[in-house]
């Protein structure tokens, strides 16, 4: 199973945001319903370390939290464009939340392919198949002003990851809002 932790995007949101990337040559635009902010990336795991990740999962603290999206950015090498994304204001909550999510997985000590960057909140819109990085950097520059409705985020989800031929597929397997443990 590969999994990751995030919250979910409003659908009105998501439908917002999907014509931004769709409208570029060369990306392979993320559809609404996979939008979302992953909060750790778990990786393969085995179905008996999916059950602990759930239980560490279910006793965390949650309250809900505002959260709104806000510009729109790009992660690329010097070399390549690699995702285009949109950003979502200063919300210490969030930050608080990836945290605790991060310390809860490292305490279970058997997730070897969890990611350990430093949080960088995002929502992947597109990921770069051969669009011309200018046109890209345009959409930023268009966009600069770009934000949302206030949302709540009153939940965060265990998603499981499926590749398929028309990319990947998000399933969330538990959801979490503080009521769990």
């Amino acid at each position: 199973m590969r999994l990751f932790v995030g919250v979910e995007i409003p659908a009105d949101i998501a439908d917002d945001l999907y014509p931004l990337a769709r409208g570029i040559r060369g990306l392979d635009a993320q559809t609404p319903e996979n939008m979302h902010i992953t909060l750790k990336f778990i990786g393969n795991v085995d179905p008996g370390l999916a059950r602990e990740i759930d239980a560490a999962l279910s006793e965390l603290p949650f309250e809900p939290f505002d959260l709104r999206v806000q510009g729109l950015g790009i992660f690329a090498s010097a070399r390549k464009l690699r995702i285009f994304w949109a950003g979502v204001a200063d919300q210490p909550a969030l930050h608080s939340l990836a945290n605790r999510v991060e310390k809860a997985l490292l305490r279970l000590e058997e997730c070897p392919d969890m990611d350990m960057r430093k949080f960088n909140p995002h929502i992947t819109l597109g990921r770069n198949r051969d669009a011309a990085r200018a046109t890209v950097e345009q959409a930023v520059a268009d966009n600069i002003g770009l934000t949302s409705r206030t949302f709540t985020i009153d939940r965060f989800c265990l998603y499981e990851s499926h590749s398929t031929v028309d990319g990947p597929e998000f399933r969330v397997v538990a959801a979490y809002d503080g009521s769990n443990g």
